[in-house]
C-alpha cells in the first residue's frame, strides 16, 4: 500500500513541477530568444523555445530523490524505502547528461564529444553495480559476462539515449512515447520487486505529461537535447536498477519490447546511412514519424498511431512476464517480428508515392 501511495505522489509532483516550470521556461525563451531555428530538416516552420528538457528534469528530480525521504518522515513506522550510495552516482550520470544536452542545445557539441559524455554518463551507473551480467543461451543455460557486461550495458545505455533522441521530430512525440514507456517499465519494475526504480519511473512519467502540456500539436516548446538524452538515458537504465549485479540480457528484453519503436527507428536509420555511405550520425526525412507524414496523416493522428502501438508493445512486453522463459521468449520475438514488417511496409508504401509523384 505504501509502495504504491509513493509512485502514486512521485508521479503527480512530477507533474506538477513540469506543469508549472516549462511555462515559465517558455516565456524567458522568448524573452531570450532561445529558438530551434527551422532548417531543411526539421517539420517546424516557427522559431519555437527548445529547453523544454528542463521542465521535465526539474520535476522528474525532484520527485525521484525527494518521494522516499518525505514518505519516510510522513509515514516513519511503516515505510523503509530508501536510497543508499550505490545511488549517487546514477543520479550524477542523470545530471550528466542532462547538462550534456543542454550544453548542446546552445551550442552545437561535436558529435564525438557528445558520444564521450554519453559514455561518461553511463559509466557512472555502473560504478554503483547496476550492469548487465549474464546471457541465457538456449540449450546452454546462463552464462557470466564477466569484465564484458560494463561495456554492454555502456553500449546499451547511450544506444536507448540516442534512440529516443531521434524519435524526437514531431510535436508531442517523444514526451508521449516516454510516458507510456515509463508507465509500462515502472509496472515491471513493481512487479519485480523494485520500489525503487518504480519510483523513478513514475516520476519521470509524470514530468513529461507535465511537459506534453506545452508540447502537443501544435507546440509552444521543444524538449531539446537536454530531455531527449536525458529520458532516453534514464528509461534504459531503469532494468538495470531492479536487481543490481544480476541483471541478464533476458532482463532487457521486455524493456526493449516496450522501446521499440525507437530501437527499431535507430536501426533502420543506421543501415540506411551505411547503405547510403553517409556518417550515421547524419540527419535525415527518413524516420518513421516523417514516413507517417510522407502517407498523408496529419500531426494528431500520427501520434495516436504511435501511441497505440507503444501500448500494444508494452501490453506485450508486461505479459511476457507472467509466461515461461520460452513462452515469453516466443512472445516477444512474434512481436519484433510484427514490428519490423510493419516498418518494412510502411517503408515500401513511402517507395510507392515517391515513384507515382
Amino acid at each position: 500500500m505504501m509502495i504504491t501511495i509513493s509512485v502514486c505522489a512521485a508521479g503527480i509532483i512530477a507533474f506538477l513541477v513540469s506543469a508549472v516550470i516549462t511555462p515559465l521556461i517558455i516565456s524567458v525563451s522568448h524573452k531570450r530568444q532561445w529558438y530551434d531555428i527551422p532548417n531543411e530538416r526539421k517539420i517546424h516552420t516557427d522559431p519555437i523555445p527548445r529547453l523544454g528538457g528542463m521542465g521535465i528534469f526539474c520535476g522528474f528530480l525532484l520527485a525521484a530523490v525527494g518521494i522516499p525521504p518525505l514518505m519516510k518522515a510522513l509515514f516513519p513506522a511503516s515505510y523503509s524505502v530508501a536510497y543508499d550510495l550505490s545511488y549517487l552516482p546514477v543520479f550524477l550520470a542523470f545530471t550528466i547528461i542532462h547538462a550534456t544536452g543542454l550544453v548542446d542545445d546552445f551550442h552545437n557539441l561535436h558529435a564525438l564529444v557528445k558520444l564521450l559524455l554519453q559514455i561518461i554518463a553511463a559509466t557512472f551507473v555502473t560504478v554503483g553495480g547496476f550492469a548487465i551480467s549474464s546471457l541465457w543461451v538456449p540449450g546452454i543455460g546462463t552464462v557470466a559476462l564477466g569484465v564484458f557486461a560494463y561495456p554492454i550495458t555502456i553500449l546499451w545505455i547511450v544506444a536507448i539515449s540516442n534512440a529516443l533522441n531521434l524519435v524526437d521530430g514531431v510535436d508531442g512525440l517523444a514526451g508521449g512515447i516516454t510516458a507510456i514507456a515509463a508507465t509500462f517499465l515502472g509496472v515491471m519494475c513493481l512487479t519485480r520487486g523494485g520500489a525503487l526504480p518504480g519510483i523513478i519511473a513514475f516520476s519521470l512519467m509524470g514530468a513529461s505529461l507535465g511537459f506534453l502540456r506545452s508540447n502537443l500539436p501544435p507546440a509552444r516548446i521543444f524538449m531539446g537535447d537536454s530531455g531527449a538524452l536525458m529520458i532516453g538515458f534514464v528509461l534504459a537504465t531503469l532494468p538495470l536498477l531492479v536487481s543490481p549485479g544480476q541483471t541478464s540480457v533476458m532482463d532487457c528484453c521486455a524493456p526493449a519490447t516496450v522501446l521499440l519503436i525507437p530501437i527499431l527507428d535507430t536501426l533502420s536509420a543506421i543501415v540506411r546511412r551505411l547503405r547510403e555511405r553517409r556518417p550515421i550520425h547524419s540527419p535525415d526525412k527518413e524516420h518513421v514519424h516523417h514516413k507517417l507524414l510522407d502517407i498523408g496523416l496529419t500531426n494528431s493522428r500520427l501520434l495516436l498511431v504511435m501511441y497505440a502501438a507503444c501500448v500494444l508493445f508494452g501490453l506485450s512486453a508486461l505479459g511476457s512476464l507472467s509466461l515461461d522463459r520460452w513462452y515469453a521468449l516466443g512472445l516477444l520475438v512474434a512481436t519484433w517480428l510484427v514490428a519490423m514488417a510493419a516498418l518494412g511496409l510502411l517503408s515500401s508504401v513511402r517507395g510507392k508515392r515517391k515513384r507515382t509523384a
